[in-house]
């Protein structure tokens, strides 16, 4: 089952998990900035975050996760995130929120990011890392959502960022075992990317 089909077929189920485990939610919600300027969030889901962190306007495949976030007051479109429908240089902050695991090419929606955001934009991305006991977890659960995702290790999602942002700042909590449970990367858009940079 694609992505896309496991969000509208089971969306219901996916917000409610922040209902049960609210302890959760609330801590990863501690380390995440509010935006300055104006923000886009990829993958907004059911607009969990975006409505608390005041984001102004959410992407996302889902039909029914979209239809959540506009119940919470989030300003969403539904597009695919590697070809976003916005100018070059429009938002001061981009927020990818448990979004990269769940993308079919993490490359090309971290391109889509950077062209959209200004220069000297920043990117927040959030994830629950493979090498952590937390992503060990979750990628044997027996879950229509982890079953498709793609979970990243720490090194590997610097390594994804660094080809086109500037990891200034990364920020860690622990949700049930240890410190790495949930890493935030805050990046800043590079004016010359790495993949443009002679050796």
């Amino acid at each position: 089952m694609r992505v896309q089909e496991v969000f509208d077929k089971f969306a219901r189920d996916y917000d409610e998990w922040y209902e049960r485990n609210r302890d959760l939610y609330l801590k990863e919600l501690e380390i995440i900035d509010k935006p300055q300027g104006l923000s886009l969030e990829i993958g907004v889901g059911s607009g969990r975050f975006a409505s608390k962190l005041g984001i102004d306007v959410g992407i996302d495949i889902s039909k029914r996760m979209l239809k959540m976030a506009k119940e919470r007051c989030v300003e969403v479109l539904r597009c695919d995130a590697g070809k976003l429908p916005f100018k070059d240089n429009v938002f001061d902050f981009v927020y990818m929120i448990f979004t990269l695991c769940f993308l079919e090419n993490p490359e090309r929606a971290l391109s889509e990011a950077y062209r959209v955001l200004k220069n000297g934009g920043k990117l927040l991305v959030c994830i629950i890392p493979a090498d952590s006991e937390l992503g060990k977890l979750y990628s044997k659960k027996d879950s229509p959502f982890y079953k498709t995702a793609k979970f990243f290790k720490i090194a590997e999602a610097e390594k994804l960022l660094k080809k086109n942002f500037k990891i200034t700042k990364i920020k860690k909590r622990k949700l049930l075992y240890s410190d790495n449970d949930f890493v935030c990367f805050e990046c800043l858009k590079l004016i010359i990317r790495a993949d443009h940079l002679r050796v």
